[in-house]
Parts: structure tokens; C-alpha cells; sequence
């Protein structure tokens, strides 16, 4: 992996209101940004993307608000949609670097090699002088395979003993190739070898916009491989920033949670606990009340927080990741096996679709929801007033808004599948894979027609 990241010259402030001069609406902008940038520095970023998103209905196609959007969703933790708003940036600018560097470096993070070396290709060409973004072009073409080109990069960031090794080990087999020239860039990283100049390196809390973002630990040496007890440790490290924001990323796909008394969590996620944390089995909530059953999803069992501390999160399931969720005064409906932990002033309960379909948590209000999915798995399908959807109830992973769902049975359905309707406005959440497993769709237990069920006879589960 390259070495320490370095901060850029500009701090987040003269970066976020820097740009061409348009009179008093930009003035106004600028102040604007000024006011966001400061609560970026703060760590006040849910604060700081509202600002931004009433910044972007009056200047949509604003460079600055667009970058320092998309840094305040990497903060949160939300890749994906940092790396929309990124392109949206480098459409407007296709020649920005930073912008390419950036879109390369969330590549690299998400574990996405192949589009991470187009975007470094790019970054590399606008900006021949900048080794730091041919040394992470260098890992990116490590990564897909490509030694000669890797070696290249490394030549150009000056990095030449990474260079000389992936040219050795071009010469061996593919397999071999991989796990060697891998193994020594990690092993390099891990010695601190770093041609740049010597800086501590940053936290995530106190990279700014323009500046590089943060990558994450890259993969440990293989167990092929005979390597010291320092670079086996350290290639491992987590990295959790000195004061983490609630909900952060520490690499290594492991996710910080701050926890307080209305903390749960399921415990097969739960890494490790940190500070003054009592956990207790959680109790399962319908209708407003606490039952004497457990919080069980799956056979797993959910925990309840006394205290307060910190919780590291990890998947706990290969093929998995965690995607961190931030509510704000929203209702959400997610299968309950999909759920990892939540928190705040979120108002929960456990129910079903009534007809006796998928047990589902509800959350409504403002809080951090952490869930569970394969990668690429989840789409999204709006639902307008009128429409009427129908899909297997084993895809079905939940929705947002104000959508009523009615499971059929399966001989309404004429189908070995249960199917779920549903209609209403709001947003219904998908499995393309069909992945989430099929849970038990006999009859409902008594009780189990959810929480938002209407108690007439209907089958509204959030009016």
C-alpha cells in the first residue's frame, strides 16, 4: 500500500468558498460554505449535509458545493453516494484531478481495482507530478494483476524498490505473482517506507475537501507467505480517529457505532465493545410494549446497551458487508435479519407482514441504522399514489415511507413462493439476488401482524 497521505495546502475553509466571483448570489454562496465548512470541521456533518443540500437546490451545478458534499457523505460513511456526487463533479469538470483522484481513491476502498485504475490512468495524466497518485495507481495495477504496469507507477512515484519487486515477481506464476507482489507492497507499507515527506498520518476527521481521502487498510499478507510479527500486525491495524464520529469506518470493513442506553445490536456483528458498555439480551418490542420473548433474528439474539461506549462492527457472514444508515425524522422497514444495530431517537418495533410474511423491524424518527447486505444486492423501486407492486416475499428486503404490504398466501399466489403486495408512496427495497434467506411463512403467531397492522381485519402495515 502507498505511504502516509498527506494533507493538501489549502485548509477545507479557503478551498470551500475559493472559485470565480459572481456577483452578490455567489457572495451569498460563499458565506454559505464558509457556515458549512466550519461545521465540517467541527464534525457536525449531518448538520453540514442539510446546509449543503439547500446549497445545491439554489446552485445545483456549483463545483464547490458539490465537492464538499461529496466529502461530508465519504465522512459518513456513505461511498456510494459520495461516488455519485463525484461524478456528477467530473462531468462538469472533467479536467479536475482532484475530482479523478478522489473517484479513485473511493475505488480503492470499496475494493472496485479495475475502475480505480481508470480513474488514477486519469488523475496521472492531468497531474504527471504527482506521486502519490501514481504510487496508488501503482497498488491499484498490483491489484487487478497488471505487474508491468504496477511497476511503472512505482517507478514514477519513486518508490523503486515496489518497483523491482513487481518485476520480479512478473516472471513467476500468476498465482504466486499475486501473492508475492501483494505481499510486498503490503510488507513495504508496514516498514513505513514512504519517499514523500514524513508526515503523521491523518485521521479521517481532519481530511478536507480537495485534499486526498482516505484509502482504506488494504488486504494482509497471505498465509503463504513468512512474514515479521510487525508487519503481520500492522497490516491488520485498525484505525479508529482520536474523537470518531458516531457512526465511522475504521477499515477492513469493521464500522465504529457510538452506543448509549438506546443502542441495540446483534451480537454476531459485535466485534469488539469499548468503555463503561453493560450488554444485556435485548426483548422484543410490538405495539408499543416489551415482550418477556428475546430479540431473536435468525436464531441470533440482539443486545441491549447499559451505558455508554463504543461498539466496532463487523460482518459477521463471508460475502457480506455493513452499509451505515442515517435517519432523519424517516420510517423505515427493513427484514429483520438484515438489521445489525441502530440507535438515538429511533422508535422501533418487530412485526410482519400481515398475511404472515417476512418478520420485519420498523424505525421511525432520527437516529444510525447499520444493515447487512451483499454487495451490488439492494436496488430501489419508488412507488407513486395508485401503483401496486408484487414481488416474491424472498426478495423482499423492506421499504421507506408510506407503503402498505400484504403478504398472499401461497395458494392465492398459485406458486411455491410467497408473494408480497405492495402499494402506497414511498420506496420498496429489493434482493437481486433473491439472497436474504426464507424464513419460516407459515401462520403468523398470534400477535405477529406487526406493529403499524391494522387491527380491523386490515393489512396495513404504515398508514
Amino acid at each position: 500500500m502507498p505511504g502516509d497521505i498527506h494533507l493538501p495546502e489549502e485548509s477545507i475553509s479557503a478551498v470551500a468558498i475559493s472559485g470565480p466571483g459572481a456577483g452578490r448570489e455567489d457572495d451569498v454562496l460563499r458565506e454559505q460554505l464558509h457556515r458549512t465548512s466550519e461545521l465540517v470541521v467541527a464534525q457536525r456533518l449531518p448538520e453540514a449535509e442539510l446546509e449543503l443540500l439547500r446549497a445545491q437546490a439554489d446552485a445545483p451545478h456549483d463545483l464547490r458545493v458539490l465537492k464538499l458534499l461529496a466529502l461530508v457523505r465519504f465522512k459518513l460513511g456513505r461511498l456510494a453516494e459520495a461516488r455519485q456526487i463525484y461524478r456528477e463533479a467530473a462531468q462538469i469538470a472533467p479536467e479536475d484531478a482532484a475530482i479523478r483522484l478522489n473517484l479513485g481513491l473511493i475505488a480503492l476502498k470499496l475494493d472496485w481495482f479495475d475502475e480505480a485504475v481508470t480513474e488514477l490512468e486519469t488523475t496521472v495524466r492531468l497531474r504527471p507530478e504527482d506521486r502519490r497518485a501514481w504510487s496508488y495507481l501503482g497498488y491499484a495495477c498490483a491489484r487487478t494483476g497488471a505487474r508491468a504496469q504496477a511497476a511503472a507507477a512505482f517507478r514514477r512515484a519513486g518508490q523503486h524498490e515496489l518497483a523491482a519487486e513487481m518485476e520480479r515477481v512478473a516472471t513467476t506464476s500468476a498465482s504466486a505473482a499475486e501473492d508475492a507482489g501483494v505481499g510486498a507492497v503490503e510488507a513495504e507499507r508496514a516498514r513505513a517506507v514512504d519517499v514523500g515527506p514524513a508526515t503523521p498520518r491523518p485521521e479521517l476527521r481532519t481530511q478536507v475537501l480537495d485534499g486526498v481521502m482516505p484509502v482504506p487498510p488494504s488486504p494482509a499478507p497471505g498465509s503463504g507467505e513468512i512474514v515479521s510479527l510487525s508487519a503481520f500486525a500492522l497490516a491488520r491495524m485498525l484505525a479508529p480517529a482520536p474523537e470518531p464520529a458516531a457512526l465511522a469506518w475504521l477499515g477492513h470493513g469493521v464500522v465504529h457505532f457510538a452506543a448509549s442506553n438506546e443502542t441495540y445490536v446483534r451480537e454476531s456483528a459485535l466485534l469488539a465493545a469499548l468503555g463503561g458498555v453493560e450488554l444485556v439480551p435485548a426483548r422484543r418490542r410490538m405495539r408499543g410494549h416489551l415482550l418477556g420473548e428475546a430479540m431473536t433474528a435468525q436464531g441470533e439474539r440482539f443486545l441491549h446497551l447499559a451505558g455508554s461506549g463504543d461498539l466496532w462492527l463487523s460482518p459477521w457472514r463471508p460475502g457480506r458487508a455493513l452499509y451505515a444508515l442515517s435517519l432523519e425524522r424517516d420510517v423505515l422497514y427493513l427484514r429483520d435479519e438484515q438489521v445489525v444495530a441502530w440507535g438515538d431517537e429511533l422508535v422501533w418495533e418487530w412485526g410482519r407482514v400481515p398475511g404472515g410474511g417476512p418478520a420485519l423491524l420498523q424505525f421511525r424518527g432520527t437516529g444510525r441504522v447499520v444493515v447487512t447486505a451483499g454487495p451490488d444486492e439492494v436496488v430501489a423501486v419508488r412507488l407513486s399514489e395508485g401503483d401496486s407492486l408484487a414481488v416474491p416475499g424472498r426478495r423482499l428486503c423492506g421499504w421507506v415511507g408510506r407503503v402498505v404490504a400484504q403478504s398472499l398466501t401461497r395458494r392465492e399466489a398459485q406458486s411455491s413462493d410467497a408473494y408480497v403486495t405492495c402499494a402506497g408512496v414511498g420506496v420498496v427495497l429489493l434482493s437481486k439476488h433473491g439472497e436474504p434467506p426464507q424464513p419460516d411463512y407459515g401462520p403468523a403467531q398470534r400477535g405477529d401482524d406487526s406493529a403499524g397492522a391494522d387491527r380491523s381485519g386490515g393489512a396495513v402495515l404504515h398508514r
